[in-house]
């Protein structure tokens, strides 16, 4: 088994399951890493079946000696300050706050030079069966004056389709894979934006659902009730247009950022709780595909429900582009407090204890996803644009600081 001294100096003896993992000193509470232990290789020649003795064997050739491993390959220089051009994501998002685009103006303007579509729009509107989409044919082309395409539009799905390739293709060539494969990073992507998503729409029509059921007891059953029930709660205040920006950014937090960011770092999450075998490098990449592959999902369900028919072109760039980049450095944040308190999850036995952990790791990002939400919500887009400029300079500082102490706390230069 394993053995390892802790900077307090308690020495550790560790199962052979948490080798080449960090783990909580029992004493001191640190982190501590436990090497990998290789067995002894015997490179002496067998023994010749002549009844000659064998030579004595070269001194260049040690009789008994571990096999050191090869040393991390260096990061080239470009690669280094190539990292920093995910900011560049956030150039729409800037733009966007000193564009003008409102589709209330637009519509308005639309129906009041077309008087026979006025009255026809205000007889849709006392039918009582009538819906969204029966509204949008009767526009021109199907769509506000002004809106990029139209309403029944399918070509967000070829936006996702190049932001996800752009996005993925930037993390495999300019940023360091650390002991991350290739393919790993394409399935954590499509595993959160798919079952990741499914996942979190579920559990919001659970929350949805909960709000007018009651029920009383004290069973485990009882208690996850009023925890989806509360995050309901939590969806509705941040969506009150009544609420002010405190109760909304309370919402926020314990909704959409608590649920979206947690969804976000399943991949994550089930690594490090199985095997715990990604450096930071690994931990960070796929924290940033497992981002990416929920805002490109999130940027084709907006598009379909909110922007075909509506909205000009900027909005899709800025969704597709910005509103990713987001998603992926909020969860890249995440991922490097979980690789450096992947010690915490070694201790959860039973369902509640993942509060605590969960909150710890994710508590950062759900503040800056809900802060940045908030500020949307109250049409403030100068805040909203601090923020994300906040959360890049947030998760590139914390990914340098830890780069630095990762030699020390596990004894392996990172890549």
């Amino acid at each position: 088994m394993p053995k390892v001294t802790c900077g307090c100096g308690a020495r550790l003896t560790a199962p052979d399951r948490l080798a080449g993992r960090l783990v909580r000193c029992p004493k001191c509470a640190g982190p501590v890493f436990v090497p990998a232990v290789e067995p002894e290789i015997d490179l002496l020649p067998e023994p010749a079946s002549s009844p000659v003795a064998p030579e004595e064997p070269s001194p260049r050739i040690p009789a008994l000696r571990r096999p050191v491993p090869a040393p991390a390959p260096p990061v080239p220089a470009w690669k280094l300050y190539g990292r920093w051009a995910l900011g560049l994501a956030l150039l729409p998002l800037v733009l966007s706050v000193f564009s003008k685009n409102d589709a209330k103006e637009r519509f308005e303007k639309m129906i009041e030079s077309d008087p026979k579509l006025a009255a026809q729009i205000t007889q849709l509107e006392g039918r009582k069966d009538a819906k969204e989409e029966d509204m949008f044919a009767l526009f021109p082309d199907h769509r506000i004056t002004g809106a990029f395409v139209a309403r029944d539009s399918k070509i967000h799905w070829l936006f996702a389709l190049a932001s996800a390739t752009a996005f993925w293709g930037f993390l495999l060539l300019i940023y360091p894979m650390g002991n991350a494969s290739h393919q790993a990073l394409w399935g954590v992507g499509l595993f959160t934006g798919t079952v990741g998503i499914l996942l979190l729409l579920g559990l919001q029509l659970a929350a949805g659902f909960s709000q007018g059921i009651t029920l009383t007891g004290h069973s485990i059953v009882v208690i996850l009730f009023y925890i989806i029930k509360f995050i309901g709660f939590s969806y509705r205040a941040a969506l009150d247009p009544e609420n002010g920006f405190l109760l909304s950014m309370l919402g926020f937090t314990f909704g959409v950022g608590f649920c979206e960011e947690v969804c976000k770092l399943l991949p994550l999450l089930w690594h490090y709780k199985r095997t715990a075998k990604l450096d930071l490098s690994g931990a960070v990449v796929w924290g940033l595909a497992s981002g990416v592959g929920f805002g490109v999902s999130e940027g084709i369900t907006y598009s379909t429900d909110h922007y075909n028919g509506v909205s000009t072109g900027g909005i899709y760039v800025v969704r597709f582009v910005s509103c990713v980049a987001l998603h992926a450095i909020w969860n890249g944040f995440s991922a490097v407090l979980l690789w450096r308190w992947q010690a915490e999850l070694d201790a959860i036995e039973r369902w509640w204890d993942w509060f605590i952990p969960l909150f710890k790791i994710a508590g950062v990002s759900m503040v800056l996803h809900a802060l940045y939400d908030t500020s949307l919500k109250k049409e403030n887009e100068t805040l909203a644009l601090l923020t994300a400029a906040v959360s890049f300079a947030a998760f590139f500082w914390l990914y340098e600081r830890m780069k630095k102490d990762e030699p020390a706390l596990t004894g392996v230069r990172p890549a």
